[in-house]
């Protein structure tokens, strides 16, 4: 080098016209470039690495020609894979971590190299066993030479959350085999469009699909009876619009034509789309439903004929009443009892009066509407309801007298029972309602009235509700209230009208039963007593009268001058035919200390109607104590001459409708003197009743008649007036 280029400065040494000092420059900034890219080609390297562990990621690659030449790893793959990282895999049938059976399929799609997706299983070193997703696709290298190039995703996780999922779904469809009914879920897009995502098996058990038309939609409303389709419909509508739960009840035609009865209960739950997704249930009622219309055949039904009972009658009379009452129109009762039905019962059986019963009830259920209720309402009785009658009383009581008219036609038909023709009558009492309020109570009540009164009118007939007959009703209840309050109160007791023998001297008497009421006054014995005898009450008025009896026959004992009367009690035929009545009569003397010789009981001719035997014993029983017996109002009943000689009688007592008209009634002066001359022939004294004239007594006298009772000789007083008679 010369000494000139030796004095030139460094900068121009290169032979490119740079100094030494600005290629150690361009050195520096290149290092320093490669330095960035280095980092920065670590962090992507990094990041990669990263993001290959978050996604349980990883790939590997090799050269296509060099078969022997092992597949590099990434690695997020030596992590899936067990290996350690920068380990090199082999793909050859040994010392590959793919499971045999999906080796196979690995190596088909390294063949075909067109990034299909499969699946197969990895072993790790450590014996575990990786579910790996992988696709495998040929790249271009950069020397020409083509690269294998796999990516593999770790779906271990996916694949036992799916097989938790089997499991559990397999659990879920087990419980719901065996469960009685089917699951559901029902979804309704937010276009409207409905469709069934699931439906358990039984569903084929249920609804008789086929498994493979099971989700089909219009296929399970095909089977929903059409009249309750609308139903389901709004309920799912509501639910909808509310969210609620809901349960509804519903019909299924079967194939056969039966119908069953299913209900269904679901849960809404609205999805992010707008849609609603309906998790239901759904089960077989119909057991549930035969078995509730049976209770409710028990409980409103009679068992015999099939009609509406006394229950359901009062319901549905309730409900018409209100709405006749409402759209003011009319509406009728109509009650209806067989007339003479005990006496078909007794002769021919229950049996037979059960098939008339039957056959009763479907002529009443032939003649009238539909819309009308025909029940039975107990025994014999049955009442029909007639709806919607005209709103004018008149045309409204004609419309229930021609359906009563109707009825009284088809229930006079001869009725065929065990093989022989029976006619059978019935009594029919009508009561209208509609413009007035009523309960239902007052109105089967003025039925019932109207239903007496046509047996009273001579039966097989009818009679609409008189409003006297419930004045009288009312009346009779009242007076039956008093009365018994009047028992208990001490207010009724006993006058005494004295019976004399034919020089008018007093023989004895005849106790009278009287009622002074605190606000009435006297009630009068033809009005209370027959009240006493239909209601019971004439057991305790004639132990009370039988007692007050016996004290007064003991104080008369203590006067010399009433020592020798009698004293005469009526006894009616319930009283006496009461099993304790003899001990009673026996105790009332034993307790009192009368003189059972002076007791004398009256009996009605009435009483010869019944158990003739028995009454002879009992008669027979006080007989033997001294208690003697008169037969009272002879010759007003039924008693017969053969009666009359095996009663063991000591009087007969002439009744005062003969002896009234004695002296211008030929048949009463005729009927006297027979019955004179018969108690005369059957060795009986005779006390003739209501003598108030002395021509009266004149007549009696003649024919051999020697006691006389009647105002002629006093009227019935108190005790006190007797004594004054007594003592004149």
């Amino acid at each position: 080098m010369s000494a000139a280029d030796m004095a030139r400065p460094a900068s121009v040494l290169n032979g490119d016209g740079l100094s030494v000092q600005e290629l150690r420059e361009a050195l520096a900034q290149t290092q320093h470039a490669l330095a960035a890219a280095q980092r920065q080609l670590c962090e992507q390297a990094q990041i990669f690495q990263a993001m290959e562990g978050l996604a349980c990621a990883g790939y590997w690659w090799r050269h296509a020609g060099a078969q022997a030449m092992a597949a590099q790893c990434s690695p997020g793959l030596c992590h899936i894979a067990g290996l350690p990282v920068q380990e090199s895999l082999s793909f050859g049938q040994d010392g590959c971590g793919i499971l045999p059976e999906d080796l196979p399929a690995f190596l088909a799609a390294r063949e075909r190299m067109d990034g299909t997706e499969l699946e197969c299983r990895w072993r790790r070193p450590d014996g575990q066993v990786r579910w790996l997703r992988m696709q495998v696709r040929s790249l271009g290298g950069v020397d020409g030479n083509p690269v294998e190039l796999g990516v593999v995703l770790d779906v271990t996780d996916e694949h036992l959350a799916t097989s938790q999922l089997r499991e559990q779904l397999g659990f879920i469809q087990r419980i719901a085999s065996r469960i009685p009914g089917f699951i559901y879920q029902y979804r309704i897009h937010p276009d409207g469009t409905a469709s069934l995502p699931y439906v358990s098996d039984a569903v084929h058990d249920l609804m008789g699909l086929r498994p493979d038309i099971k989700n089909e939609l219009s296929a399970l409303q095909q089977q929903v009876h059409p009249q309750d389709m609308d139903m389901l419909r709004s309920a799912i509508d509501q639910s909808a619009c509310d969210l609620h739960p809901w349960q509804r009840e519903y019909r299924v035609l079967s194939d056969d034509g039966s119908v069953r009865w299913h209900m269904t209960s679901a849960v809404p739950q609205a999805e992010a789309d707008g849609g609603l997704l309906l998790h239901g249930y759904t089960i077989d009622i119909t057991k549930r439903k035969q078995t509730e219309q049976e209770i409710e055949r028990l409980a409103f039904y009679d068992a015999l004929t099939g009609l509406p009972n006394r229950r359901l009658l009062l319901e549905r009379l309730q409900h018409a009443m209100s709405v006749c009452l409402r759209h003011q129109r009319h509406g009728a009762l109509l009650f209806i009892d067989l007339d003479n039905f005990k006496d078909l019962n007794d002769t021919l059986g229950h049996d037979v009066g059960d098939l008339l019963l039957t056959q009763v009830a479907a002529r009443l259920v032939q003649t009238v509407r539909e819309v009308d209720t025909v029940a039975r309402f107990g025994g014999d009785e049955f009442v029909v309801m007639l709806d919607g009658l005209s709103s004018g009383l008149a045309q409204a009581v004609v419309e229930a007298e021609f359906v009563a008219d109707k009825l009284l036609a088809a229930l006079n038909i001869p009725y065929a029972l065990a093989g022989q023709p029976h006619y059978s009558t019935p009594s029919i009492g009508i009561a209208l309602f509609g413009q007035e309020r009523h309960s239902v109570d007052e109105l089967l009540k003025r039925a019932d009235l109207a239903m007496y009164q046509a047996k009273a009118a001579g039966r097989n007939t009818q009679r609409f509700f008189d409003p006297a007959m419930q004045a009288a009703l009312l009346a009779r209840a009242s007076l039956e209230a008093d009365l018994r309050q009047g028992l208990a109160g001490n207010e009724l007791f006993v006058h005494y009208q004295p019976v004399v023998d034919a020089r008018g001297r007093v023989q004895g008497a005849e106790a009278l039963a009287r009622w002074r009421h605190p606000v009435r006054g006297f009630i009068s014995p033809a009005e209370f007593i027959p009240l006493a005898e239909q209601t019971g009450l004439i057991l305790p008025l004639g132990r009370h009268i039988l007692q007050v009896a016996c004290a007064q026959l003991v104080r008369w004992a203590r006067d010399p001058q009433a020592a020798h009367l009698s004293l005469a009690v009526n006894v009616s035929a319930r009283q006496f035919r009461q099993p304790g009545f003899v001990a009673e009569v026996l105790q009332t003397l034993q307790a009192s200390g009368a003189n059972p010789r002076r007791l004398k009981i009256e009996l009605t001719e009435s009483m010869l109607l019944g158990d003739l035997e028995c009454t002879i014993e009992r008669m027979g029983q006080l007989k033997r104590h001294g208690v003697g017996f008169a037969l009272d109002d002879f010759g007003t009943g039924y008693s017969s001459l053969s009666y009359l000689k095996r009663l063991p009688l000591d009087q007969v007592k002439i009744d005062q409708s003969f002896v009234r008209d004695v002296l211008t009634d030929p048949n009463d002066a005729a009927i006297v003197r027979t019955i004179l001359a018969l108690a005369q022939s059957l060795d009986l004294a005779v006390v003739a009743e209501g003598v108030e004239t002395t021509g009266q007594l004149g007549f009696l006298r003649l024919h051999g008649c020697e006691q006389f009772q009647g105002y002629l000789f006093g009227r019935p007083g108190s005790a006190e007036d007797m004594d004054v008679l007594l003592h004149a």
